[in-house]
């Protein structure tokens, strides 16, 4: 028993070095673009097991007071970018100063104002947003009909401001920004893309203009792709069958991977390029490992990172995984608040931050 015990002792050892490898490449993969390497990109998507992976080993090294243990401590260091950008703890309050304009700004994409029921969510999503006192709202997947246009939507949520960029060849499918304060300009971001979008709008925010972009990138199906792994008929395929579906899957990823890191380096040209208060927002269909996210987020700030507290999901599928929703800001604001209530309105949650300027 003793020699075995010597023997699993052995080989945790280069286990444990090959379990820091992945964590840095899963640490590499948001400064990777998926077009040079798309291996480093699956890593990074797979850096919460990764971890999970370096905490168990961790553990093991404790228990057995080697000093092997530092592998996995620096393992997990490495990627404490990425595990504060989903678990925060924010011990003090922050409130806004008297005399302060507030920002409360609402992120959602709203798949379409369809509820996983199929219910029509205008009016539950318009009066949530009210009792939450937001004063600019983006919303993704934004879709009008013949009852509810963008002036009703306007009414409902009390902001009197909009603007709508609508996706190619449709006049009622887009991204919509409502606002209480006035908007002065607004342009639509090309992604060269049928079905994602992204737009910018410049609002007068007291003395001050603020610009808001607003992005919807490269979808990814999460869900669908998890209902092809869970078809009974797949249960009793035989191995080159689920190998198919497998590669399929792999495949479409890897191109949405690639596809979103262009969007996101068009979304970094209008923010590179902007010489004024600047509020990042939107569905990345990524996660804060990813190039994606990185390369947008670049020096702005998480406002999840600033205020947040606890664990944050903002996709409402795959066991609540994955924050794909994000709000990013410029160094003239003040981050007060970060508030993403579950809700049954999309496969999506809501994020809501509060902000001022400095």
């Amino acid at each position: 028993m003793a020699a075995l015990r010597y023997f699993f002792s052995l080989l945790m050892v280069p286990i444990s070095f090959v379990t820091a490898g992945f964590s840095l490449i899963a640490y590499m993969a948001g400064q990777t673009n998926p077009n040079e390497s798309i291996f480093i990109t699956f890593i990074g998507l797979a850096t919460p097991v990764v971890l999970i992976i370096n905490l168990l080993i961790l553990v093991y090294w404790i228990i057995r007071k080697k000093w092997w243990v530092i592998i996995p401590i620096v393992a997990i260091l490495l990627n404490s970018g990425y595990i504060t950008s989903i678990f925060q703890m924010t011990l003090s309050s922050s409130e806004l100063p008297d005399g302060k304009l507030p920002l409360r700004i609402a992120s959602y994409n709203v798949g379409k104002f369809k509820s996983w029921e199929h219910l029509e969510t205008q009016y539950y999503i318009s009066e949530f947003l009210k009792n939450n006192e937001t004063n600019i709202i983006c919303f993704q997947e934004y879709r009008e009909n013949t009852k509810i246009n963008a002036d009703t939507l306007s009414h409902l949520l009390n902001c009197p401001h909009h603007a709508i960029t609508y996706l190619p060849g449709s006049t009622t499918l887009g991204t919509g920004i409502f606002s209480k304060y006035p908007i002065l300009r607004f342009g639509k971001i090309p992604l060269d893309s049928q079905t994602n979008d992204a737009m910018w709008v410049d609002i007068q925010t007291g003395e001050t203009t603020t610009r808001i972009i607003s992005c919807h990138l490269q979808t990814t199906n999460f869900s669908r792709k998890r209902k092809l792994l869970d078809d009974p008929a797949l249960q009793n395929a035989d191995i080159q069958q689920v190998e198919d579906v497998v590669t399929d899957i792999s495949q479409e990823l890897a191109l949405n991977f690639k596809i979103r890191a262009t969007q996101a380096q068009i979304v970094r040209q209008v923010i590179d390029t902007t010489r004024i208060p600047t509020i990042v927002c939107g569905d990345f269909n990524d996660t804060p490992s990813s190039y994606t996210y990185q390369h947008i987020k670049g020096n702005l700030k998480d406002s999840f990172k600033t205020r947040g507290n606890g664990y944050a999901h903002t996709f409402r599928g795959i066991h609540h995984l994955l924050r794909i929703d994000f709000i990013l800001y410029s160094k003239e604001f003040k981050c007060t608040d970060y508030y993403s209530p579950e809700k049954e309105w999309s496969d999506h949650n809501p994020v809501i931050s509060e902000f001022y300027l400095k």
